[in-house]
């Protein structure tokens, strides 16, 4: 038993009509357009916790970070290029995207900042004087 052939939206024709209704399923947020995500890194090192987001033309006025009762909020905005286009294949995503992220108490909220570099979000917040650990100084005698 041979499955028909479909027209897909590339105009190749295929025996996998399923294919479709998976890309967009996957693909596609529920405004209808292609949807997109930014992949996160999230460490400590010494005193610092840092959050790394990758922000593919993303510019500063497309972010806005915020934090509230322990949670740090980046959301970008990626703007669709202006003009009219008739897309052969697109799976490049625009509109907002927002992560959320819960923080220890012992981060300094005080110390959050924000580089957007290269395509690059990094956001970096430190902890606490008290939460951070004491040297002990050693005295010969």
């Amino acid at each position: 038993m041979g499955h028909a052939l479909h027209r897909n939206r590339f105009g190749r024709r295929h025996a996998m009509p399923e294919f479709d209704t998976l890309f967009n399923q996957f693909f596609r947020s529920e405004g209808g357009g292609v949807s997109w995500h930014a992949p996160v890194s999230i460490w400590e090192a010494d005193n610092t916790f840092h959050v790394e987001a990758d922000a593919p033309g993303v510019t500063k006025e497309g972010v806005e970070i915020t934090f509230e009762k322990g949670t740090l909020q980046v959301s970008m905005e990626r703007k669709a290029p202006e003009g009219d286009r008739t897309n052969w294949h697109n799976e490049r995503g625009y509109g907002k995207v927002s992560r959320s992220f819960s923080l220890p108490d012992t981060v300094d909220p005080n110390t959050i900042t924000a580089e957007l570099t290269n395509g690059v979000l990094h956001v970096t917040i430190t902890k606490l004087p008290e939460a951070q650990p004491k040297k002990i100084d050693v005295k010969v005698s």
